[in-house]
C-alpha cells in the first residue's frame, strides 16, 4: 500500500467529519457573509493602515508594505484593489487621520465580526457575548492588524539596509533567493494573525484548546486556494466574458469567499480535534456527535 493511500486511510474519517461539520454549520452561507463583509471592510482598513504607517515610518514604508501585500494576493485581486486604493488615497491623503479614521476602524471591525460569527458556529458556542464587548474585541483585532501592517513596513525598510551592511562589513554576499524569505515571513504573520483570531474572537474562552492544527490548516488551504485561483484565471480567463467590467469585483469576492472558507474549516478542524473538551464545556451532543 502506498504512503499516500495509508495517510488518506488514516486521516479520511477525521476529514470527513470536518466536512460534515462545515455543512451542518452552514459554512457556505457564512463564507458568503464573510466575503461581503471583507469586501466592504478591506478598502477602509488599507486606507487607514497606509495613512497611519506613512505617518509613523514614512510613505516609502507604507508603499513597500502595500506592494508586498498585493504580491501575496492573486494577480486579478491585486489589479482590482490596487487602483481603487491608489485613487482614494490620492484624494484623501491629507485628512485620512481625522474623523474618517473612526469610520475606517468601524467598517473594518464589521469584517472581523463576520469572522467571529463563523468561529462561534464552528466552536458550537451557545452563549454569545454582549454586543458591545464583541465589538470592542473586534476593534482591538483591527488595531492589532494596523500594528502588524506597520511592523511589516519596518521590516521591509530595514531588511535591505541590513543586507547592505552585511555585504559592506563582511565578505558574505546576500543571495538573491533570500528575497523569497518575505513570503515565508508573510505566511508566518498570517499564521500568527489567525491564531489571535481563534484565541480572542469566539464567545467562549479558548485557552484550554489546541488552536495550531486549525491555524495550519487555514494557512495551507488559503495558500492552495490563492495559488489555484491564480493558475486557473491565468489559463481560463473566460470570467471576463461572463461578467464584463464586473469581473474584477466578482473575482475579488470569490477570493474573499475562499478566505472565509479557509478560516471556518480551520475552526472546524480545531473543534473536531478538541471535541472532548468542547463537549465537556457545552454539553453532550454539541460537538462532533451532532455532525451525524
Amino acid at each position: 500500500m502506498s504512503l499516500t493511500r495509508t495517510v488518506l486511510k488514516a486521516t479520511w474519517p477525521f476529514l470527513w467529519t470536518v466536512i460534515k461539520r462545515f455543512n451542518r454549520d452552514q459554512g457556505s452561507v457564512l463564507c458568503g457573509y464573510i466575503a461581503y463583509s471583507l469586501m466592504l471592510a478591506v478598502v477602509p482598513f488599507l486606507i487607514f493602515a497606509t495613512a497611519l504607517t506613512g505617518f509613523l515610518v514614512g510613505q516609502q514604508g507604507a508603499e513597500f508594505a502595500l506592494d508586498a501585500l498585493f504580491k501575496g494576493l492573486p494577480e486579478n485581486v491585486a489589479l482590482t484593489l490596487e487602483p481603487v486604493l491608489g485613487e482614494v488615497l490620492g484624494q484623501r491623503r491629507g485628512g485620512v487621520l481625522t474623523l474618517s479614521a473612526l469610520g475606517a476602524i468601524w467598517a473594518a471591525s464589521n469584517g472581523v465580526e463576520a469572522v467571529r460569527i463563523g468561529l462561534d458556529r464552528a466552536y458550537d458556542v451557545g452563549d454569545v457575548r454582549h454586543v458591545a464587548l464583541s465589538r470592542l474585541i473586534s476593534i482591538g483585532v483591527v488595531i492589532a492588524g494596523f500594528a502588524i501592517f506597520t511592523l511589516l513596513s519596518l521590516l521591509l525598510i530595514l531588511a535591505p539596509l541590513v543586507f547592505a551592511l552585511i555585504e559592506r562589513w563582511t565578505d558574505f554576499r546576500v543571495p538573491v533567493e533570500l528575497d523569497l524569505l518575505r513570503y515565508g515571513i508573510g505566511l508566518l504573520v498570517l499564521g500568527i494573525a489567525l491564531w489571535i483570531m481563534h484565541r480572542v474572537l469566539p464567545s467562549r474562552p479558548m485557552g484550554d484548546l489546541r488552536l495550531w492544527p486549525g491555524v495550519l490548516a487555514s494557512v495551507l488551504i488559503w495558500s492552495m486556494a490563492a495559488t489555484g485561483m491564480s493558475t486557473y484565471l491565468a489559463y481560463a480567463p473566460s470570467y471576463t466574458v461572463t461578467y464584463g467590467t464586473l469581473a474584477g469585483v466578482v473575482v475579488t469576492l470569490l477570493f474573499f469567499y475562499l478566505t472565509g472558507a479557509a478560516l471556518i474549516i480551520g475552526a472546524e478542524v480545531n473543534a473536531e480535534a478538541n471535541a472532548a473538551r468542547l463537549n465537556a464545556a457545552t454539553g453532550p451532543g454539541a460537538a462532533s456527535g451532532r455532525s451525524g
